[in-house]
């Protein structure tokens, strides 16, 4: 049975604890909803628990995070150096948000605070380029989103999966070994709504109100986990 190694790098609030667990577990509750049967390992960075051996899992994936790449705390740079590492050692490695950011920052390319401002509710992104292992002709996704930080530019291997001219950088690949999402597949609706609001003073008002009211549009989260399961399944 596959393994998938969950880098949980933030805590949740206190508030939202008891009926999203963690950030793993969103994704856990994810993949198991699109039939993924799997076995999970789950690693919480903050409390300096990291794997041990390369072996423990077969794929990584490393989750979201109110810290930014370039926050002075000793786990970012250890979260690097691990990426760095497990990249030579042929590790397949998946990242959402927070953890896109690091895997392109850390390998080659950068990410930092976006002059364009906070991105949050439903966004749309239209795909550039197709991985091998990618057997689908959608022309545009759109996911939740919550982010101020971008990934500016690409690490050299690394090729554009999608973007849009607010955040051209969404969705990267570098061959069948790595892959990150700006966008939140394993968000729902009530979860960001139960989110965004502590943030406001950041966001503003009305560009928080804004994303409230587009809330109503479709989003692919399906489409794009059954991707993710095809990337981490690969043999």
């Amino acid at each position: 049975m596959l393994r998938l190694g969950l880098l949980e790098t933030d805590e949740l609030y206190d508030d939202l604890i008891d009926d999203y667990r963690s950030y793993g577990w969103m994704f856990r509750r994810f993949f198991e909803a699109l039939g993924a049967k799997w076995q999970y390992r789950h690693y919480h960075i903050q409390q300096g628990q990291w794997p041990q051996q390369w072996d423990e899992c077969d794929a990584w994936l490393i989750t979201g995070s109110k810290s930014g790449v370039y926050d002075d705390a000793p786990w970012i740079p250890q979260l690097q150096q691990w990426i760095q590492q497990a990249y030579q050692q042929q590790q397949r490695l998946l990242g959402i948000c927070f953890g896109h950011q690091i895997l392109a920052h850390s390998l080659g390319g950068f990410a930092g605070q976006s002059q364009k401002g906070w991105g949050i509710g439903v966004h749309t992104t239209h795909i550039e380029h197709r991985p091998l292992w990618l057997n689908d002709d959608q022309a545009h996704i759109r996911l939740l989103y919550s982010h101020q930080d971008q990934v500016e530019r690409l690490p050299r291997e690394a090729r554009r999966l999608a973007g849009s001219d607010f955040c051209p950088n969404a969705a990267f690949y570098i061959g069948d070994q790595v892959l990150g999402f700006q966008g939140h597949p394993e968000f729902t609706r009530e979860y960001l709504q139960r989110l965004l609001p502590r943030r406001v003073d950041s966001i503003g008002a009305q560009t928080l109100q804004r994303s409230f009211n587009g809330l109503d549009q479709a989003t692919d989260e399906e489409r794009v986990g059954r991707w993710l399961i095809s990337f981490i399944e690969q043999r």
